[in-house]
């Protein structure tokens, strides 16, 4: 079915009608049987816009109906599967008109294998000082003494940088590792439609110990700006322990959601504050990243610490 919008929707009398072929698949591509499938349907029009529900059939199949002008949200759970979710777009202009069209959509569902406690959080505080290494423990999530309560310095910060006005400062991020076998690799594989957008374990190898850094500007040499991305995902080891020939002996391992976030200055006055999302595996040498979401390792989390996300 294909129509074609003469008016604009702010004047259509109807708002188009579309129709949505869906089926859901496993990571192997094998159809899912008996998938709740839900569309939402926004028309412009009072009372057109409405929320479609179908179960997948033995070919993991589903049809949806609706009037629409704008992309449809489809969302696809199961009891044993991690949820996905999509936007489908009709809408394409031809010829200088607004043309409607049905379409064919595969959802994947990711299942869920070995959900695990983790040490998870989203981190939020000051660096204590500036000009200076400063060790920051991940399974304390806290600074280490004397300027906290953590033991290990698995992430070691320095910020450096000024802050003369809202219209002038600058400031660069340092960020290494007290290990040369510590480190991080980039996840270039996300599952970007899922609820769970990471593999479930990470690599044994690939991790580099190279020093990170950042550096941002107001008013201030722009030309050097490198800034936090929070779009990158990563998987990290730590605490690592090396035989003489070189191989790993033990090893902690975790993820981090996006390059490390800093201000220029923090809300209390003090050199800088930082934040980051990360979920660490105390169990040395289990690799699964895999998170029990409501079963953190960390007690009693503010709410904005709180991970939702497995």
């Amino acid at each position: 079915m294909v129509l074609v919008l003469v008016a604009s929707p702010a004047s259509a009398v109807l708002t188009p009608q579309v129709e949505l072929d869906v089926t859901v698949v496993d990571e192997d591509g094998v159809p899912v049987e008996g998938v709740s499938v839900r569309g939402d349907f926004l028309g412009v029009v009072s009372g057109d816009g409405h929320v479609e529900r179908q179960v997948t059939d033995e070919k993991g199949y589903v049809k949806l109906l609706g009037r629409s002008f704008f992309p449809v949200r489809v969302k696809a759970g199961k009891i044993g599967y991690y949820r996905s979710r999509v936007e489908v777009n009709t809408r394409e202009v031809v010829n200088g008109k607004e043309v409607f069209r049905d379409r064919e959509v595969t959802i994947m569902l990711r299942e869920k294998r070995n959900p695990i406690p983790l040490y998870a959080i989203k981190y939020s505080g000051e660096i204590p000082v500036a000009e200076e290494w400063v060790g920051f423990d991940l399974q304390k999530a806290d600074w280490v003494s004397p300027h906290g309560k953590g033991v290990s310095s698995d992430f070691l910060f320095r910020y450096e940088g000024e802050f003369a006005g809202i219209n002038d400062a600058h400031g660069e991020l340092k960020l290494r590792y007290p290990n040369e076998d510590d480190g991080m690799q980039q996840i270039t594989r996300l599952y970007s439609n899922s609820s769970f957008k990471t593999p479930y374990e990470a690599p044994v190898s690939g991790y580099s110990s190279k020093a990170m850094k950042w550096f941002q500007a107001i008013g201030y040499d722009m030309d050097r700006r490198l800034v936090p991305n929070e779009a990158k995902t990563y998987f990290l080891r730590i605490r690592t322990i090396s035989s003489e020939e070189g191989e790993i002996e033990s090893a902690l391992y975790g993820k981090l959601y996006g390059d490390i976030q800093y201000s220029l200055r923090s809300l209390r006055g003090g050199v800088s504050s930082i934040k980051f999302m990360y979920y660490l595996n105390p169990t040395p040498n289990d690799r699964n990243l895999e998170f029990a979401v409501g079963e953190n390792l960390f007690k009693d989390l503010k709410h904005e610490q709180q991970v939702r996300e497995p």
